[in-house]
């Protein structure tokens, strides 16, 4: 799972805590800063990713990790924000704080799922059942009779006998 697994959206950037204290983010905005609790554990410290490559400043207290550029650089797009390592088993990410370089406020949530969870269904866009956000297929496709569309009406022409399709 890597962060550009996360949800899309067009309004909020997403944090993701993986089990072994990898921070992942998507974001559409440049990220100057950031600032978030993570939950049900002690922080120890915080290193790596991208804020290490950007060459943030990153800090740590038992309960939040912070990281910003003294230099104005960003972070843009999705990845391993920070690798976090901590006492205790976390529950999630909280007090999210997050800005572009000039201090304005980013909005970002916690996503709580797995980033990359398989989605089983119908892949095949011919099929009457399918199922644009599967990334499993799970044989389920289901596909109209000859002549007829999905919900059973006739696609073809009528044959001066009424049938659809006849000769």
């Amino acid at each position: 799972t890597d962060g550009c697994d996360l949800p899309d959206s067009e309004t909020t950037g997403y944090l993701h805590l993986t089990s072994d204290g990898v921070v992942l983010y998507k974001t559409l905005y440049p990220i100057g800063g950031f600032q978030f609790n993570i939950d049900g554990v002690t922080v120890n410290s915080a290193s790596g990713g991208a804020a290490a490559g950007a060459g943030f400043m990153i800090s740590t207290s038992p309960t939040t990790v912070l990281g910003f550029s003294l230099m104005g650089t960003t972070i843009d797009g999705c990845g391993e924000l920070v690798i976090v390592e901590y006492t205790g088993e976390a529950t999630g990410i909280s007090s999210i704080v997050m800005s572009d370089a000039s201090a304005n406020q980013l909005y970002f949530e916690y996503y709580e799922g797995g980033g990359s969870a398989d989605v089983d269904g119908c892949m095949d866009m011919a099929a009457c059942n399918y199922n644009p956000d599967a990334t499993v297929d799970d044989g389920s496709c289901e596909y109209a009779q000859v002549n007829y569309d999905c919900d059973g009406n006739c696609a073809a022409e009528i044959d001066c006998a009424g049938q659809c399709g006849g000769s």
